[in-house]
């Protein structure tokens, strides 16, 4: 898995590719700093530390996190969850597997792929980072009710 860090003022952005399932969310909230059709599609310092902050806990996948190199402590955020809480799976309708809890993704050999409050794993059989969602059901057509049943054509 690829992640990128974007340095801006207070705070350093980190993206990891593998996971992000390409939602929008970022882009549709901050569109100055995340700006998918420009390299590098991520201009930290088009925005202060807090703004940053607040268009990153909203990230559903958990692909955009940050550290704050300004002394300020992390908000605490919609994917904080307590460890001794239970893992929910809840399929999307047309998308993913999402995963809410403290979750372990592990490779078939024992390693940790993703350790997280919340990760989206693919249904649709075609992300080109399995066991993780990549956004592909979105470019194949992929549909289905969320409750598991694919719809009729």
């Amino acid at each position: 898995m690829a992640t990128k860090d974007y340095a801006g003022t207070g705070v350093t952005v980190h993206w990891d590719s593998g996971v992000c399932q390409h939602s929008g969310v970022c882009a549709a909230t901050l569109p100055r700093v995340f700006r998918p059709a420009e390299r590098p599609w991520v201009d930290a310092t088009a925005a202060n530390a807090d703004q940053l902050t607040d268009a990153i806990d909203q990230c559903p996948s958990g692909a955009l996190t940050y550290t704050r190199t300004d002394g300020q402590a992390p908000h605490e955020t919609h994917h904080a969850t307590d460890v001794a809480a239970t893992v929910t799976v809840s399929p999307t309708e047309n998308g993913p597997l999402e995963v809410l809890g403290h979750v372990r993704v592990l490779a078939a050999d024992g390693s940790v792929l993703k350790e997280a409050q919340r990760v989206y794993l693919c249904r649709c059989g075609h992300s080109e980072n399995k066991p993780f969602c990549d956004g592909h059901h979105r470019k194949i057509g992929f549909t289905d009710d969320g409750l598991g049943r694919a719809r009729e054509s």
